[in-house]
């Protein structure tokens, strides 16, 4: 066994790595907003913890910070449940959120000065 250069292949049906997060996001369903623990992610979709889980085959809204994406549940059990993207995500959003990973108490930081600012500015809630 050696030093790989290409990712080796994934098992079961998963084809590219996922980045471990454990952040907070949204997701908008079609009458609702939940809010939900995004446990990993991928450019092509995401295994969220949410209570009670989405139904399978619905499109949802994922938000986290900035980025907004639109995903079909493909699957839902145990207070989790499985987004496959409708377009994959860029590079940049995948190395922003290993950013807010490595620096997470930076990044909650800078949110709660952002609301802060939003409120003092008249626009926060």
């Amino acid at each position: 066994m050696g030093i790989h250069s290409q990712p080796r292949p994934a098992l079961g049906h998963r084809q590219f790595n996922r980045l471990r997060l454990g952040a907070k996001a949204a997701l908008e369903l079609t009458h609702e907003r939940r809010e939900c623990l995004i446990d990993d992610i991928s450019t092509t979709g995401a295994r969220v913890r949410i209570s009670p889980p989405p139904v399978v085959g619905g499109i949802s809204l994922l938000r986290f910070h900035e980025l907004k994406v639109y995903a079909r549940v493909i699957w839902a059990r145990n207070g989790e449940a499985g987004l496959r993207f409708e377009q994959r995500l860029e590079i940049e959003d995948m190395q922003g959120m290993l950013w807010i990973t490595e620096n997470r108490e930076m990044y909650e930081r800078i949110c709660r000065e952002g609301h802060m600012q939003d409120w003092a500015d008249g626009s926060g809630d």
